[in-house]
């Protein structure tokens, strides 16, 4: 498949149906690189306007990731995460994906700051346990947890077991809780210095902050964490059901 000048299809457009059936085809595969917008202009014979234009699109689509300093890569992985249930983010990447790999970076105990404090109905200085964990399939990072438990929760767990299992699973478990309910908030960022560190994506790429706390049955907060998936790997989906009620108002 090559370019046709004579086609009403914009140049673009058509470099960006190319790679994209490359992708499909499993001519390039997830991990692979995408050549260079020096080697694209050269062998299509366009200009780097457009070899860039159809990059963007496929890194609007989630096929391709831009990791700066080393080029472009395919990246196929999405993940979706069901939000009419609740499920940790580590369990629903257990069971959906077992390749995955969670790389524990930071496991401390701290002095709640004020935020943490608040979220976890404890006084601002009291102690949690931080952990800071990578979630990476195919080598790519796909999220950053920073996760806060009271020290009571928290001194029961090690770095190993949080790298291997669910925070959910191993409270239930050692801790004999039972998990009622959650309070999550949503909200689009930029990436900044410190994500784009974790996360391996470009200053000012799209990232999906989500925060939540996990309430047990007793109506007690049991976990406060901060969620960061690169905007273009993830999807959050969701349910909603009218009542006839509504349409009587």
């Amino acid at each position: 498949m090559g370019i046709s000048r004579s086609s009403h299809v914009p140049l673009y457009k058509q470099l960006y149906h190319i790679l994209r059936s490359q992708i499909e085809l499993g001519e390039l595969k997830t991990g692979d690189a995408i050549p260079t917008e020096k080697e694209l202009t050269r062998q299509y014979a366009v200009s780097r306007v457009t070899t860039r234009k159809a990059l963007q699109m496929l890194v609007d689509e989630g096929l391709i990731v831009r990791q700066p300093g080393k080029g472009s890569y395919v990246h196929t992985t999405r993940i979706e995460e069901d939000q009419s249930s609740l499920q940790g983010f580590a369990e629903l990447m257990v069971a959906r994906h077992p390749e995955q790999v969670m790389e524990v970076q930071r496991f401390e105990i701290i002095p709640a700051a004020e935020e943490v404090a608040r979220e976890l109905e404890l006084a601002e200085g009291d102690r949690v346990l931080r952990i800071q964990r990578r979630h990476m399939i195919e080598a790519q990072p796909v999220a950053y947890a920073v996760i806060y438990l009271p020290f009571a929760l928290g001194k029961l767990l090690t770095p190993e077991e949080v790298s291997t299992t669910p925070v959910y699973t191993l409270l239930t478990r050692k801790a004999g809780v039972i998990i009622k309910s959650a309070t999550q908030r949503i909200r689009a960022i930029a990436a900044d210095h410190w994500i784009t560190d974790v996360l391996g994506i470009p200053i000012g790429a799209p990232v999906l902050m989500v925060r939540r706390v996990t309430y047990s049955v007793q109506e007690q907060p049991l976990e406060y964490i901060r969620l960061y998936y690169p905007g273009d790997r993830h999807e959050l989906v969701m349910n909603l059901h009218r009542t006839p009620a509504s349409d009587s108002r």
